[in-house]
């Protein structure tokens, strides 16, 4: 039996610090690679066919030929497209094309007689270090990177030899700000622009005029603020915009579009193949999101939007299910560090109540063996309980006995027992501990519209318990509670996943 995955935070930051710097690596190494070809520029040189020049009637000669120094090559998804301005050349605006990249950059009059390098560069993710960037951005479709190189010295001929000056380019590239000579962050908006056209991957959430956004390398924010024309073609998936700054441009989104949680619930329902299945839905501000975890994987079933159609018909491990979404623009893997800008729909007022590390830890253990029989809701009252509580509605499932709304919801209640009443009534001195401090308990609730406050009073003829499953022999037949125990541990183990992951109990 495999070990359970560790979604602690620590290890997930360690994690993501680790990746960062493999990116990094793959970055340097590509400079230095991209140093030596500059080193040997002429070596790469070719002809293309002049665009300017147009074969007249009756003219049986070729068009005009023009030599150029233009590469590209893509790989794993990252692609790059290297031109060399080894001549002095007279333009307008000249595009630089490279067709099997996708990627199109148009240079304006004032590099004509400018000795560097134009490397365009798309990354499937974002190459810069994570924790550079601001929390509140998504980057979506990776980063395009467009960089200014200088070039080495000409190389020069002489008697059958050819004599290469060797300079500090050759070990690495250098890169320059635009307009050449400005200083690093600084954003020129009268330069002249430089025109980009990229092709976006697939399975992207984007609006009809999504953000294109320039990373400011000083103060580590995304900005608008140098990007200019944003054209999106979602037909063809292809991005067009104006900058006047070179680096890192992505498309980027609110990180929080789809944190907090208006509703969510979690039950079972009556698989095809008779197996066991169950249903994780979270309603956000702008989707429902069902996802289904049968055995040791998850699909994704709604929502039912084209830019989901591939992802919906792959099953994966939760985590991967999750990323894969997050990547697409629908980012349901909130932590700690985005509660204090979390805000509810319709809340004019920032900020989510985290609930206690070991309160979540239990839901999470306790909600995954209980699935396969109960239904799972969230409370209105749960964000205004503080840390130390954390309600949800429970019932009977009836996906096995043809479906009814007849069986009411019980309000549950997992607390710290520093929060219970029968803490507060105790003596000074006297400790009440159970199960590490938590305890479970059914109680009033008050769910209904027209309850005004949060009732915490414990039901007639229950009691607090270590397990919530103890607590919901109360309201459960024999058969239910058969059918957890006969329930699929595996199974249980992709639900606590899933629900480790989502986090509902403190987003919601």
């Amino acid at each position: 039996m495999t070990s359970e995955p560790d979604y602690s935070k620590d290890v997930v930051r360690d994690l993501e610090l680790f990746i960062g710097k493999l990116r990094e690596m793959c970055v340097a190494r590509m400079d230095k690679a991209t140093a030596n070809i500059l080193q040997e520029s002429d070596k790469y040189m070719t002809t293309e066919a002049s665009k300017s020049s147009k074969k007249s009637e009756g003219d049986d000669k070729a068009g005009e030929t023009k030599k150029v120094i233009k590469l590209e090559h893509h790989q794993s998804d990252i692609k790059v497209g290297l031109w060399v301005n080894l001549f002095k050349k007279s333009f307008k605006n000249l595009p630089l094309e490279f067709p099997s990249l996708g990627i199109t950059v148009t240079v304006p009059k004032v590099f004509q007689n400018l000795h560097v390098a134009i490397r365009a560069t798309h990354f499937p993710y974002g190459q810069i270090s994570a924790s550079r960037w601001s929390r509140s951005d998504l980057v979506l479709g990776g980063v395009f990177q467009l960089d200014i190189l200088t070039l080495p010295p000409v190389a020069k001929q002489v008697k059958g030899w050819i004599m290469r000056q060797i300079t500090e380019t050759a070990a690495d590239v250098q890169k320059n700000t635009y307009p050449i000579g400005s200083n690093l962050g600084q954003i020129n908006m009268v330069a002249a622009q430089i025109k980009c056209s990229m092709r976006l991957p697939k399975g992207l959430i984007l609006p009809e005029d999504p953000k294109v956004a320039w990373f400011h390398p000083l103060d580590n924010r995304w900005t608008t603020e140098s990007i200019f024309d944003v054209d999106w073609h979602p037909d063809t998936r292809e991005l067009r915009f104006n900058t006047v700054t070179v680096g890192s441009i992505a498309v980027v989104q609110d990180r929080l579009a789809d944190v907090c949680y208006k509703e969510w619930s979690l039950a079972p329902v009556m698989p095809k193949d008779g197996g066991e299945e169950v249903r994780l839905t979270l309603k956000t501000k702008r989707f429902d999101v069902v996802i289904a975890a049968v055995g040791t994987k998850c699909r994704l079933i709604e929502p039912q939007i084209e830019a989901l159609a591939e992802l919906r018909e792959q099953d994966m491990a939760p985590g991967d299910l999750l990323n894969k979404l997050q990547a697409a623009g629908l980012n349901i893997l909130p932590d700690d560090e985005d509660a204090a800008a979390a805000k509810y729909d319709g809340s004019e007022v920032a900020g989510v109540t985290l609930k206690n590390q070991d309160i979540e830890s239990k839901l999470c253990e306790e909600l995954a063996i209980l699935a396969t029989s109960f239904d799972f809701r969230s409370s209105r009252w749960n964000n205004s309980i503080g840390s130390g509580r954390c309600c949800i509605q429970a019932k009977e499932t009836d996906a096995f006995t043809g479906g009814s709304d007849l069986v009411d919801y019980t309000m549950c209640m997992v607390e710290l027992d520093s929060e219970s009443q029968s803490a507060k009534d105790a003596a000074e001195n006297t400790s009440v501990c159970v199960n590490g401090g938590l305890k479970c308990l059914l109680v009033s609730g008050g769910e209904g519209p027209a309850s005004r406050a949060f009732d915490p009073d414990i039901l007639p003829g229950t009691s607090s318990e270590v397990y919530l499953q103890t607590c919901l022999d109360n309201i459960a037949c024999g058969e239910t509670i058969a059918r957890v125990n006969a329930s699929d541990g595996i199974l249980s183990s992709t639900v606590r996943s899933l629900l480790q992951l989502t986090r509902p109990f403190s987003f919601s």
